[in-house]
């Protein structure tokens, strides 16, 4: 009789383990989608396109991954698809503007997402940005903007290129006007900025520079006129941080949120409602990814910054500056002049 059991014990063990073998992979066959809140051209779409042709290999299934452009109010729009219209089942990512959290912290009225309840899968690089002018604005050093007006590109009330001169100018007085509308983003502003239809812009992270533009810092055609994150930018030398040009306690901390986009990068996250195995599969996948020789490859020929994050450092500081008290909150939406 026990010879019995056992036997049947071990063909149970044999069915399971054969059955646990044969069994796809969830991601077998599928596409996985990333959003990418910007127009082809900029720092945004060629992080994604990288990512896209490294990160499925490395995924249960073997996945093709595809990305696709989903312009508007600054990726406010492709944020809000992914958070509440794409499919939960972990086949959607998006790549949005670093300042989704910051929006929606500060209560951008049109943000339908919670940033707190994102599923971080993680952030590729982060680093500085700058307010720059072109070489042949007047307005080449921050003195220069407190004494006139200077015409810059925008693309719209949430993203860098509105927020870096609206703070400046509210806060210690420049004398920056933003023309939004330039709704492909960088690519846009960037042509205005060579066109001559505007001296400068806000919002240029040294990563989409070093990736996008490095003929114009090797020909030296912007002016850096601020930079804005936790640290120097070493690469660039002498130009002040924002919390250099401020002393208030207050002011201190508006200008540690302003960095919390830079603390982020270029991250990448998933609807709050995607189950808890697909987020491991692909936040194992992405490990991979960044440790991956071909990876790496690809990213130093493309001139493309590495300076990979993980989800759980991404959700810690977002929920940091959730603690921030509701007085610098609403003070910091006033300077943005975005309403609460």
């Amino acid at each position: 009789m026990k010879r019995i059991l056992l036997a049947a014990v071990f063909g149970s063990a044999i069915i399971a383990t054969a059955q646990a073998q044969n069994a796809s992979p969830y991601y077998k066959g599928k596409a996985i989608t990333v959003i990418c809140g910007f127009a082809a051209g900029g720092g945004y779409d060629a992080y994604a396109r990288l990512i896209a042709r490294h990160m499925g290999r490395h995924v249960p299934g073997v996945p093709q991954m595809i990305v696709q452009n989903m312009t508007g109010a600054g990726s406010v729009r492709a944020a809000n698809y992914v958070y509440v219209n794409a499919p939960k089942d972990g086949t959607v990512v998006a790549a949005v503007n670093q300042n989704m959290p910051m929006y929606q912290l500060l209560g951008g009225s049109a943000a339908q997402f919670d940033a707190s309840k994102f599923n971080w899968l993680g952030s590729i690089v982060s680093s500085n940005g700058f307010l720059t002018t072109w070489h042949t604005s007047p307005t080449k050093t921050l003195k220069d903007a407190l004494q006139r007006e200077t015409i810059m590109g925008g693309s719209g009330m949430n993203s860098d290129s509105h927020i870096f001169p609206t703070l400046l100018n509210n806060l210690i007085g420049t004398k920056f006007k933003v023309i939004n509308g330039y709704s492909g983003g960088s690519a846009d502003i960037n042509l205005a900025l060579e066109r001559g239809e505007v001296e400068g812009r806000g919002g240029n992270s040294w990563a989409s520079l070093v990736s996008n533009n490095p003929d114009w810092i090797k020909e030296k055609k912007l002016n850096y006129i601020i930079q804005f994150g936790l640290d120097p930018e070493p690469a660039v030398p002498g130009v002040p941080l924002l919390q250099d040009v401020v002393s208030s306690a207050e002011d201190k901390e508006i200008a540690f949120l302003i960095g919390l986009p830079i603390a982020i990068g270029y991250a990448y996250w998933l609807a709050a409602e995607v189950p808890k195995e697909r987020m491991a599969e692909l936040r194992s996948a992405w490990a991979l990814m960044v440790d991956d020789p071909a990876f790496i490859e690809e990213a130093r020929k493309a001139g493309l910054l590495i300076k990979s994050q993980s989800a759980s450092e991404l959700e810690e500081v977002v929920l940091k500056a959730a603690r921030l008290s509701p007085k610098t909150l609403d003070r910091t939406a006033a300077l943005l002049e975005w309403k609460r």
